[in-house]
């Protein structure tokens, strides 16, 4: 029988969704959980289809050897890696943030 593959995100990654919130919503409550339920369902797909995310650039090959990947979630990117059929959630960053550097920063510590 085939292991189920589970969802596991990274106390930086839930960070990043917790800070997202608390930012978007000081505007507005309803367009943050609208995010959220976005970010969730894109997330989710990943237990059907783990690999539909792109593989980063060869530029950027430390990552790629370590097999990170990232699906785009409106103007966010949700970077994960597959290990043992698990779903790992590294990083939930906007777009516009120098996203390699904080995925590099995490990577190392």
């Amino acid at each position: 029988m085939q292991k189920r593959s589970k969802l596991l995100y990274t106390p930086t990654a839930t960070n990043d969704i917790e800070e997202l919130f608390s930012y978007i919503s000081e505007d507005s409550i309803d367009s943050a959980l609208k995010l959220l339920d976005n970010i969730d369902d894109s997330i989710r797909k990943l237990l059907e289809f783990p690999y539909m995310g792109s593989m980063l650039s060869e530029d950027d090959y430390s990552l790629v050897n370590s097999g990170y990947r990232f699906i785009v979630v409106h103007l966010y990117l949700v970077f994960y890696r597959v290990i043992n059929q698990d779903i790992i959630i590294h990083r939930v960053l906007h777009g516009r943030r120098d996203y390699l550097r904080e995925l590099f920063m995490t990577c190392k510590k």
